[in-house]
């Protein structure tokens, strides 16, 4: 069985559009077209059990719990943002000039399982760091699950291990929680754009274990 033989049959249901904002209900459902997506960008278990979960356990602690838990190793400073979505197309921009900044070649999305509690196989998806948005978003119903779906929490890095971001997208106040190792806060700094209204707002949002490693005001 194909490891995303789930995740095609489930998500192209029509009742999941009513999650999308990107994809006329007309169009939703595109198999073939989720399929290829799929096939260029999933991650295998394989793959990412051997390469990429031992970044993952590197950057990210406290993984079965998810927030309001600390879920960033100590060594890396963080930022906050309001969050409710993987990535908005702004978010993706901010975070892709980051990663082309460090060198970075391959960034991977994976849902966040707490533990293997979740009842349904998980996403992994792995992209080029040099993606435009417009091909992110180009898998018909599964980029809209991934991107748009406020009731999945991912974990998003790179291959380089000086940056994780985490979508506490069911957390009561939704958050992306961005961490980077204190060498690169210039780039990261510079590129995430972060308003004082809100910061303020975040200030009230931040669960305490993040109230010190994030001092807004």
């Amino acid at each position: 069985m194909i490891e995303y033989e789930h995740h095609i049959e489930k998500y192209s249901l029509l009742g999941y559009h009513m999650y999308s904002h990107m994809i006329p209900e007309s169009e939703w459902g595109d198999k073939k077209l989720a399929k290829s997506y799929l096939e260029k960008y999933w991650l295998s278990q394989a793959v990412y059990d051997k390469e990429w979960q031992p970044i993952q356990d590197k950057i990210f602690i406290n993984q079965e719990k998810g927030l309001p838990a600390q879920v960033f190793s100590e060594q890396y400073e963080l930022l906050a943002l309001r969050g409710g979505v993987l990535l908005e197309e702004v978010d993706f921009k901010e975070l892709q000039k980051c990663m082309l900044s460090l060198g970075d070649k391959h960034f991977v999305v994976i849902e966040n399982t707490f533990g293997g509690k979740l009842d349904e196989p998980p996403f992994r998806m792995k992209y080029p760091t040099n993606i435009s948005w417009k091909e992110l978003i180009s898998g018909n119903f599964i980029s809209s699950i991934l991107f748009e779906m406020f009731h999945k929490e991912y974990f998003l890095f790179s291959e380089s291990g000086v940056w994780g971001r985490y979508s506490a997208n069911e957390y009561q106040d939704p958050l992306n929680i961005i961490g980077f190792a204190s060498e690169y806060r210039s780039f990261f700094r510079k590129e995430i754009k972060i308003s004082q209204q809100e910061e303020h707002e975040l200030s009230k949002w931040l669960p305490p274990a993040y109230k010190n490693r994030i001092p807004y005001r």
